[in-house]
């Protein structure tokens, strides 16, 4: 009997699951495991913690493992790649297979097929892939040049907009509630948290622009669809530059992926408005994908190849 490794090792958090074939016996998530993010002995500690848990879970041996894949970013930098592959092939046994974190998304919604992937949450990024595994993407330029509808960009550009509203005397509740959050005392001594060096965690206050939306202030609300507006029109980008590299194919479906596209409902909804205005044939995939059942998928060829 075989078994497959998936993991999605992202910045904050590694999501790990073991499966058989055709269902999954043990998931956990834990600690990063990137070493851009953490230091290598701390990126050890807390994969040997999580494959730990999958072991209790399954009481599957780790030497009787037959592949693995690692979603991860940042894959293109030797010392990613090579830090995976060592770490992991200290606890378990078989091929390891070492990708990028958009592409086990993209094998999640299109197993091996030509598809364009909208992500946001830590940060955003579009990617498309043609027929002919091309990979391309749109965004993804980062939090201080782009990022658009990740967490920070919500909670940086909803602290700009209420700023700018209370200086045309719109109503707005988000500057009191970032006061409070803070722990500042006045405006002014927001003013000094938001233009410090290094800045604060923007992202922290996206909870907080999402709860002023549900109660129906403007601004909140405008970020949000300004967020998925924004993301919708690279979406629709990416599709047209599949269809120019791919154009005798069939049309590529559209997936999504990212805890702010699966948990906040005002900006999903405002970038599928946003796709279905320009490409209203076009097939959405109605629920956020799981990046992990990509991971597996993409191990599991591995003793089919």
């Amino acid at each position: 009997m075989a078994f497959f490794l998936g993991f999605d090792a992202g910045g904050t958090k590694t999501t790990c699951a073991l499966a058989q074939d055709t269902h999954v016996l043990a998931r956990d998530v834990g600690g990063s495991i990137k070493p851009l993010r953490v230091s290598i002995e701390h990126a050890g500690q807390n994969l040997a913690a999580l494959l730990g848990e999958i072991v209790k879970q399954s009481g599957v041996d780790l030497g009787n493992i037959s592949a693995s894949c690692i979603g991860t970013a940042g894959v293109r930098l030797p010392q990613t790649d090579g830090w995976m592959r060592q770490i992991l092939s200290q606890y378990a046994s078989g091929e390891i297979v070492v990708c990028g974190d958009e592409e086990i998304a993209l094998d999640a919604a299109f197993p091996g097929a030509a598809g364009v992937l909208a992500m946001a949450g830590t940060g955003s990024n579009v990617m498309g892939r043609t027929s002919h595994g091309e990979m391309l993407n749109v965004g993804g330029w980062g939090p201080a040049l782009g990022d658009q509808t990740s967490g920070h960009w919500i909670g940086h550009q909803a602290l700009r907009l209420a700023c700018r509203a209370r200086d045309f005397g719109q109503p707005t509740q988000i500057l009191d509630r970032v006061i409070k959050y803070w722990s500042a005392e006045t405006i002014e001594e927001v003013v000094n948290i938001g233009n410090r060096t290094p800045p604060p965690d923007f992202s922290q206050l996206a909870p907080l622009i999402v709860e002023c939306a549900e109660q129906g202030d403007a601004v909140a609300l405008q970020v949000l669809e300004l967020g998925g507006r924004l993301l919708g029109e690279d979406t629709v980008e990416a599709f047209r530059h599949v269809r120019n590299l791919d154009p005798d194919a069939p049309l590529p479906g559209i997936a999504f992926t990212g805890s702010i596209l699966e948990k906040i409902g005002f900006v999903r909804q405002s970038m599928i408005d946003t796709i279905r205005r320009t490409l209203p044939s076009a097939h959405i995939l109605p629920d956020a994908v799981d990046p992990i059942q990509g991971a597996l998928w993409r191990a599991r060829q591995v003793i089919r190849r």
